[in-house]
């Protein structure tokens, strides 16, 4: 008997976007982190950071991408890039699983420097999200004393999101869930007895 665990596969975050305009980076002389603030609906387990690729030679740098709390604090980091596993407009890195739950905001965000020949997309007319995702603000930037590196962005955009990243994540199975799996793996044991 074969016991498997719906979407325990990574889903994207972000399904699927549509229009707005390509930056190569929000300030030309300082590297600065561009991104997005979100929620969730239902607990979910971040496994994989992505970057967006959609450009025609794809990624050309490595690019730190970090997830913050509401109060800044840094929960995870990775670097996506030319290396990573390409799904859709998007190529990740896995980083160390973190547990997303209801009542937080989320911010992610990528570090893009106007010299690494990438871009990400600010403002798309069409942002569609997985069922377990709130967009809960507009996109993201770097005030002026966020630029250099892999800062929390303070600041806050009037577009509907700038898309630098991404990120893969699982369902955490409900506790009776798991419970009928116990059970039903019990019962597939005692059957072979």
């Amino acid at each position: 008997m074969l016991v498997t665990v719906a979407g325990s596969a990574g889903a994207q975050a972000i399904t699927s976007f549509s229009g707005g305009t390509h930056f190569g980076a929000w300030d030309a002389s300082s590297p600065g982190v561009v991104g997005w603030r979100f929620d969730v609906n239902t607990p979910i387990i971040l496994t994989d950071i992505g970057v967006f690729n959609g450009d025609v030679d794809g990624l050309t740098a490595n690019h730190e991408v970090g997830l913050w709390d509401s109060a800044g604090n840094l929960l995870t980091q990775g670097v996506a890039g030319p290396g990573g596993t390409a799904l859709g407009q998007f190529t990740y890195s896995a980083v160390e699983d973190v547990v997303l739950s209801p009542g937080e905001r989320y911010t992610i965000g990528a570090v893009y420097d106007i010299n690494d020949g990438d871009s990400y997309v600010s403002g798309p007319s069409v942002l569609n999200l997985a069922p377990e995702i709130n967009p809960t603000t507009n996109g993201v930037f770097p005030d002026v004393g966020d630029l250099g590196g892999l800062f929390f962005p303070t600041g806050d955009s009037t577009n509907s999101a700038r898309l630098g990243t991404n990120f893969l994540y699982r369902p955490i199975p409900a506790p009776a869930s798991l419970a009928l799996l116990g059970l039903v793996g019990v019962a597939a044991c005692r059957r072979r007895r």
